[in-house]
């Protein structure tokens, strides 16, 4: 069972899905001086094998017990790496399954889009919800999904009991105003996995949401 009590960091960083290298560690690692404490590993076209081998590396970067360190839906991949816990999708394996394989004290994050997907969420036992997306964000090779706008999100923070991040398009320029539709913080992508300063961006981020 979930501890409602628990709160992720309040900034989340995912990785950008393109692939396991040298840049994405030294991007994570030069986040976590300006003080990033919870990273998503979401590389999907990444063997099991590869994304085991790959978590001494982050670990090395997000050490302690007040960094949050998931893989992205393998809760096979979480159980032999030693990830804190996993994201998962609506189309993801059930939370509940998820928390009888990995147990009580590891996180799970569901990924919500809507009131029907939230409700699912709190039902089921997960620890938060990452609700997107916020803005309208493009992805090559496939059609911008609506994004929900502040007052989406704004109803959907409202409604849930879970801690909420917030996530799609966001960045120095627009996190104050989605902090103010009472989120407890946020997700982020590009926003660092593109930024020639990742110290630069995550310290701006850190210090508007009041961390």
């Amino acid at each position: 069972m979930a501890d409602a009590r628990r709160l992720p960091p309040r900034l989340l960083w995912i990785s950008p899905g393109t692939g396991l290298d040298h840049d994405l560690v030294r991007r994570l690692n030069l986040a976590a001086q300006a003080g990033l404490r919870g990273f998503q590993l979401r590389e999907k076209a990444s063997f099991a094998r590869h994304l085991v081998d790959f978590a001494p590396s982050l670990r090395a970067a997000l050490p302690g017990p007040e960094s949050l360190l998931l893989v992205n839906d393998r809760v096979d991949v979480c159980r032999a790496a030693g990830y804190d816990g996993v994201q998962l999708s609506h189309a993801s394996i059930s939370i509940r399954s998820a928390r009888a394989q990995l147990g009580a004290d590891a996180w799970i994050g569901a990924s919500v889009h809507d009131e029907r997907q939230l409700a699912s969420a709190e039902d089921e036992g997960a620890d938060f919800v990452i609700v997107s997306p916020v803005f309208l964000v493009r992805k090559r090779g496939m059609a911008p999904a609506p994004p929900l706008g502040l007052l989406g999100l704004r109803t959907l923070s409202r409604r849930s009991a879970l801690p909420v991040l917030a996530l799609g398009g966001i960045h120095g320029g627009n996190v104050l105003e989605v902090l103010d539709q009472g989120v407890h913080g946020v997700a982020v992508q590009s926003a660092v996995a593109s930024a020639a300063d990742p110290r630069a961006v995550v310290a701006d981020l850190l210090a508007k949401l009041g961390s």
